[in-house]
């Protein structure tokens, strides 16, 4: 770079922080590449959008201020009140996007947030005429941005780091059992993810085909507790006491629920990247995933990927992937062959690469660009 790294300050943005979240946890990784490579390197968002645990990793988006920055990366998901410290600075400015959810899935289930989001897709473009590199987690992501109108978009996959899971597994987990075929979904508690989707394929299975099996539901409800509402009385109305809601877990005790799945399954209608996905083939858990947005790309030609499929067409494929011992080892040893790529993967080299690029974006004469307006 043209200034040395120890002289840089690259500090992040986020809108929340929280232990286990995936943008937290990418901020983390980033945070301490740019620490590994000599540079000093902090994270913030709004106080009140930061979890009692996490306030050793995150700061107060107030005290940025008292800290200069050469870049600032704004991870962007939707609006948040770090846009105007953000965008206002004299730093440079990389958009990290991490794709916006479509409102439409909000709007049965919290108006506010639906609203939040058509806000955050509305200032998009002009959020992208203000900064000075945009960085996408996947090429679906990358595609959006250039419809938004983006110039050049650089792919920066999410940062893939095992050791989180490589601690030793809880000998139990609470939704669980070692005696049953135990199916798992973990990620966020909202209606993107289609999870009722999986709860009537999970149900055709259970009833049909295999009545010694389970369903794990691990993930936070925080981003919409009505729709996690509607699916525990969905579960109720179908009676299935086999559906376990196991809200959010630590991540100290992730792992334990991979060890004991025998199948991933996510449903989600609308994706960026999915990085469960990449845990799931880490443990070594097959994986089933519906063909769109980014989850292609996570899944890397790995994995058993579908199109629309009835309630009774997914739970077959279910049991064919969980039964077909052929298939199974087929699907497990091409994951495993992903996982390979991925670990490979010179992640500092590319984020120095990106950094560099950054500093050598010629800027305007006073510094910064023309204020942004919503």
């Amino acid at each position: 770079m043209a200034d040395s790294p120890k002289s840089l300050a690259v500090h992040q943005l986020v809108a929340g922080f929280a232990r286990g979240d995936a943008i937290s946890q990418e901020a983390v990784i980033l945070r301490d590449l740019c620490r590994g490579m000599g540079m000093t390197s902090d994270i913030f968002a709004p106080a009140d959008r930061v979890t009692a645990d996490a306030a050793d990793e995150c700061h107060s988006l107030e005290l940025l201020r008292d800290k200069p920055a050469d870049i600032l990366i704004g991870h962007y998901a939707t609006t948040s009140p770090f846009e105007d410290v953000w965008l206002n600075s004299a730093a440079r400015k990389v958009l990290l996007y991490h794709n916006i959810t479509p409102a439409e899935y909000f709007v049965p289930f919290d108006a506010v947030l639906a609203a939040q989001l058509r806000v955050a897709r509305e200032r998009l473009p002009s959020i992208l005429r203000r900064v000075d590199a945009v960085w996408a987690v996947s090429e679906f992501n990358a595609a959006e941005l250039r419809q938004a109108g983006a110039g050049i978009v650089r792919v920066f996959p999410l940062i893939f780091d095992s050791r989180r899971l490589d601690i030793s597994p809880a000998p139990t987990c609470r939704g669980l059992q070692p005696d049953m075929t135990n199916i798992l979904y973990v990620g966020r508690i909202a209606p993107n993810k289609c999870i009722e989707e999986l709860i009537a394929a999970f149900a055709c299975y259970h009833r049909s085909i295999n009545a010694r099996s389970r369903l794990a539901i691990v993930g936070s409800e925080r981003a919409a507790p009505a729709y996690f509402m509607m699916l525990r009385l969905y579960a109720a109305e179908l009676g299935l006491e086999a559906v376990c809601f196991e809200r959010y877990v630590l991540p100290e005790e992730l792992p334990a629920y991979y060890s004991a799945a025998n199948l991933y399954v996510c449903t989600s209608r609308h994706e960026g990247y999915c990085l469960p996905l990449i845990e799931a083939m880490y443990k070594g858990v097959p994986v089933i995933a519906r063909n769109v947005g980014g989850m292609p790309e996570a899944l890397g030609g790995a994995g058993v990927l579908f199109d629309d499929l009835s309630a009774t067409g997914l739970a077959a494929l279910f049991d064919r992937v969980l039964s077909d011992g052929a298939l199974r080892a087929e699907v497990l040893a091409a994951q495993r062959a992903r996982i390979e790529t991925i670990m490979r993967r010179p992640a500092i080299d590319e984020l120095r690469i990106l950094l560099e690029e950054v500093l050598a974006n010629p800027r305007p004469a006073n510094g910064n660009h023309k204020e942004v307006t919503s």
